[in-house]
C-alpha cells in the first residue's frame, strides 16, 4: 500500500497547544461575529445581506429582525425576529448562528423543531422507564423515587443513559472479549502471554462501572440544552435534506475529530491533567493488561472531557439530533474495539494496532476515528515503522 505518511520524530518540532487551542476559539468566535452582523444586514422586507448569501452559497431571503434588531414594535404573529436571531418560541435562548446556517426560517419551524425533539426524547425515555419503575403511583419509597424521575426530564434521561450506557459497555466488551481471546486468540495473538488476564479484566470493568453514572450526565444534560433551544440540533433529516445532512455530518464529525485530538493531547501535554486525571486509563499499557474493557476505563471526568466536543460542536454546527445520539453510543463501541490489541490496516482509520502505540510511547497517535489530526500536527506513528525500528534495534543490540 502506498505510504501517505511518515511517522513523527520525537526531534520533531511540535504544534503549541496553547496556540491551537486559541485559533479555534478565535474562529469560533468569528463565525459568531458574523452571524450577529447577518441580523443587522436584512432588511424589513426579509432579504438576507449580500454578504451572508456568499458565506452560505444557498439561494432565496430569510426574514429577519428590523435594522435595529428591535422586535418589540412587531405585530403578533410575526416569525421575523426568531428568523434573526434563531430564537425558540418561548425559549429566550437565541443561537446567533441559525440564520447563517438556515436550518429553520420561522419560529414556527423552531418550535415545532424543538417538540418533535422532545417527542422523540419522550419517547426513547418510555423505552427504558417503562419496565424500570412502577406503571402506577405509590406511597412506598420506591413509588416516591419513581414519581421524581418521571417528573424530571434530566432524571429521566440520566436514568435512561445510564442504563443503556452500562448495559452496552458489558455486552459489547464481554461479547468481544470472548470471541478474541477464547474463539480466535490462537490466530490473532502471537502468544497466549498477550491475552490480558482475567483480573485485569474485572479492575477495567470495576473502574467503567464506577465511572458510568458521570458519563450518563453528559448525554442527559445535552438532551436540556437543546430542548432549550440554544444548539443547532434539527429533529428530522427532511428538514434539511439529505444533501445538507450529510455536508452537515461531514464538517460536524472534522470538528469533532479536531477537538478530541486536542483534549486527549492536552491530557499528556499538560501535566496536572495526566497526573490527576488521564493516568488513570494509562494504567493499562502492554498487550497483556488492555483488553476491550479498558475502552471507558478513564477517571469520569476524563472520558467527559473527551466527549464533550459531540456536545459543544452542536453550538456553530447543525447536526441531525439522533444522530448526535447514537454518534455517542458508537464511540463506546469504538474505543472498545481499539483496545483489543488487534491491528488491521484500514487506513485512514485509527485503529488498535494505532492507538496500542499510543499507550506505549505516550505522545503518538492521538486521533480518535481517524489518523489524519496526528499526520497533520506530527503525531502519527505506524505500527508497521514501529515495528521495522524494533526490528532493527534488536538486530544492532545482538551485533
Amino acid at each position: 500500500m502506498m505510504r501517505v505518511g511518515r511517522s513523527v520524530s520525537l526531534g520533531r518540532r511540535r504544534w503549541s497547544s496553547s496556540s491551537i487551542l486559541l485559533a479555534f476559539v478565535a474562529a469560533v468566535v468569528a463565525l459568531v461575529s458574523v452571524s450577529r452582523g447577518s441580523t443587522t444586514g436584512v432588511d424589513e422586507m426579509g432579504n438576507v445581506d449580500i454578504a451572508v448569501n456568499a458565506v452560505v452559497g444557498s439561494v432565496g431571503g430569510l426574514g429577519g429582525a428590523d435594522s435595529g434588531g428591535n422586535s418589540s414594535d412587531l405585530p403578533a404573529g410575526d416569525c421575523r425576529d426568531s428568523v434573526g436571531t434563531g430564537r425558540a418560541r418561548g425559549s429566550g435562548h437565541p443561537n446567533p448562528l441559525m440564520a447563517l446556517w438556515r436550518v429553520f426560517t420561522s419560529e414556527e419551524e423552531q418550535a415545532e423543531n424543538i417538540a418533535r425533539i422532545k417527542e422523540e426524547n419522550d419517547w426513547k425515555n418510555s423505552l427504558v422507564l417503562s419496565w424500570m419503575l412502577p406503571a402506577e403511583e405509590s406511597h412506598s419509597n420506591i413509588g416516591r423515587v419513581a414519581d421524581l424521575v418521571r417528573s424530571s426530564r434530566f432524571l429521566s434521561s440520566w436514568i435512561r443513559n445510564w442504563f443503556m450506557a452500562t448495559t452496552l459497555y458489558f455486552v459489547v466488551g464481554g461479547l468481544w472479549a470472548y470471541y478474541c481471546y477464547y474463539c480466535f486468540g490462537d490466530s490473532l495473538y502471537e502468544s497466549r502471554d498477550e491475552i490480558p488476564s482475567l483480573s485485569a479484566m474485572v479492575a477495567q470493568m470495576r473502574v467503567a462501572f464506577m465511572a458510568m453514572p458521570l458519563y450518563a450526565m453528559l448525554p442527559a444534560a445535552t438532551e436540556q440544552i437543546v430542548e432549550a433551544g440554544w444548539t443547532l440540533s434539527y429533529a428530522r433529516i427532511d428538514d434539511v435534506g439529505v444533501g445538507r445532512y450529510v455536508l452537515y455530518f461531514a464538517l460536524y464529525m472534522a470538528s469533532v475529530e479536531f477537538c478530541v485530538y486536542w483534549q486527549h493531547r492536552n491530557l499528556h501535554d499538560f501535566r496536572t491533567g495526566y497526573k490527576y486525571l488521564h493516568k488513570y486509563h494509562h494504567i493499562y499499557n502492554k498487550d497483556n493488561t488492555l483488553s476491550p474493557f479498558a475502552g471507558l476505563a478513564f477517571h469520569p471526568l476524563d472520558g467527559i472531557l473527551q466527549a464533550v466536543p459531540y456536545t459543544w460542536t452542536l453550538f456553530y454546527i447543525p447536526q441531525h439530533f439522533m444522530t448526535h445520539e447514537l454518534l455517542l453510543f458508537l464511540t463506546a463501541i469504538w474505543t472498545t474495539s481499539i483496545h483489543d490489541c488487534v491491528h488491521v490496516r484500514m487506513d485512514p482509520i485509527m485503529g488498535a494496532g494505532y492507538h496500542k502505540l499510543h499507550h506505549l510511547k505516550y505522545t503518538v497517535n492521538h486521533g480518535h476515528y481517524f489518523w489524519y489530526m496526528d499526520r497533520i500536527f506530527g503525531t502519527l506513528l505506524y505500527p508497521e515503522d514501529y515495528a521495522r525500528e524494533k526490528k532493527e534495534r534488536l538486530m544492532r543490540k545482538a551485533a
